[in-house]
């Protein structure tokens, strides 16, 4: 049921990313939350546009999109590192980096799935806002809107971080249920059970099988 709950989330994250409207703006800035999501997903956007029937029928290039346009603004060792929780004391450096790696890998292939599955849904957006100088974390919320079927409320969590002074997103929610709360769920246990180095080992071989649809505990 939460691998399902994930998978559903994750493909919310896509589709709402690659449907927002162009904007003018063409470089990204990182200082500013709003700004930030908007620039990266008319930059994704418009690459969709142009290769359609490559991002359908191409999985190597829908995870080099990915991998290209998006990643760069999304805090994937900060979420994995919430991921490991409590046994982060337990883990190396090397352990945790390995990890990391892997964690956004697998970002990387559960996105490049979902986008696989566009058809054009409509994102709409919020009104504009300044966020204050002193503010670290930031939600920015969004609507997915399909013909037939109930908008769903989506919620991009950003954070800040306090050396450099940019923006990237770690989380997202919708429908009340949070992609890295269900990866907290689905990892902690094995991590605590089997500890991380045969976790990160699961998620390598995950990646790797181009099959981000199915449940991380299937052909272990």
């Amino acid at each position: 049921m939460k691998f399902m709950l994930w998978r559903k989330l994750v493909c919310a994250a896509a589709l709402s990313l690659i449907s927002m409207l162009p904007v003018m703006a063409a470089t990204v800035d990182m200082h500013d939350p709003y700004k930030m999501l908007i620039t990266v997903a008319e930059q994704t956007f418009n690459e969709i546009k142009a290769n359609s029937s490559k991002v359908k029928s191409d999985v190597a290039y829908r995870r080099e999109l990915i991998e290209r346009q998006l990643m760069p603004y999304v805090d994937s060792t900060y979420a994995a590192y919430k991921v490991i929780g409590n046994n982060l004391n337990k883990t190396s450096k090397e352990e945790r980096a390995a990890f990391a790696d892997a964690f956004a890998d697998y970002i990387v292939a559960s996105y490049a799935d979902a986008l696989g599955k566009y058809d054009k849904q409509e994102l709409v957006m919020p009104a504009y806002q300044q966020v204050p100088a002193d503010e670290t974390m930031v939600n920015i919320k969004f609507y997915i809107r399909e013909p037939g079927k109930q908008d769903l409320e989506l919620l991009f969590k950003l954070r800040k971080n306090s050396k450099t002074g940019e923006w990237r997103a770690y989380d997202m929610v919708a429908e009340n249920i949070s992609m890295l709360s269900a990866k907290q769920s689905e990892l902690g246990p094995m991590i605590r059970e089997q500890g991380i180095a045969k976790v990160t080992a699961i998620l390598v071989k995950h990646n790797a099988s181009q099959n981000a649809a199915a449940s991380l505990t299937e052909g272990k």
